[in-house]
């Protein structure tokens, strides 16, 4: 073999080292659980045991809700029942606290929106109040276009008799329930962002944080 031949080829295999070099180094480093790193860490599920004071700041206030909402009185602390389906009275199983908020659209109790959060002992008893509150009308439910928690649905009652949408979540040991009145036309965008907002600011107070997120901020966050 030539030298020009011999040279070439050790270029081309120095090449090759360089590139397989490159190409590692781009890969992320593995996490200390063995895992890889990602840019954004997942939402954490809700699992501390959340003081009353916690879920009351969860809740979305003035301000923080869907443009034109308003707290119709003041957030209050939820009884065992309201935790429960809507036909059954008896505080579920593995209830702890909750909390719950009014809103005037417009500063009219026409058209209302309507707020809760619901903590539970467990996963497993989250899980079940969860499935009560979405009940079994499966042709008016739809999952919402990102998903939420550990379960997630929205029900959507269109009509002239009833419009309304209701959005559910589980996060963890925490459920969700958003209701919208009237207006809504079948659209669930806004109790998606009510649901979304609520989620991250139980998330950002279980970490320790203050409550910041707002609905404006996921619905803008979903248009992009």
């Amino acid at each position: 073999m030539s030298r020009v031949r011999v040279a070439f080829v050790a270029v081309l295999a120095g090449a090759a080292a360089l590139t397989a070099c490159s190409s590692s180094s781009d890969k992320p480093e593995p996490t200390s659980d063995g895992g890889k790193a990602a840019s954004s860490p997942a939402p954490k599920p809700i699992t501390k045991n959340l003081a009353q004071a916690h879920l009351t700041q969860a809740l979305l206030g003035d301000g923080e809700a869907l443009p034109g909402y308003t707290v119709h009185g003041s957030k209050s602390t939820t009884e065992g029942q309201y935790c429960n389906k809507r036909d059954d009275d008896s505080t579920p199983k593995g209830w702890v606290r909750g909390s719950d908020v009014d809103y005037e659209y417009d500063g009219s109790t026409v058209n209302m929106a309507f707020l809760n959060i619901c903590l539970f002992d467990s996963a497993e008893d989250a899980h079940s109040a969860y499935a009560a509150w979405k009940g079994r009308e499966t042709n008016k439910q739809q999952k919402p276009k990102k998903p939420l928690g550990d379960e997630n649905t929205l029900v959507i009652n269109p009509g002239a008799s009833e419009d309304s949408v209701y959005g559910y979540v589980r996060s963890g040991r925490v459920n969700i329930r958003v209701k919208i009145d009237g207006a809504t036309g079948g659209d669930p965008s806004g109790a998606q962002a009510m649901l979304s907002a609520t989620l991250k600011r139980l998330q950002q107070l279980q970490g320790g944080k203050p409550a910041t997120v707002t609905a404006a901020d996921e619905q803008a966050g979903a248009r992009q």
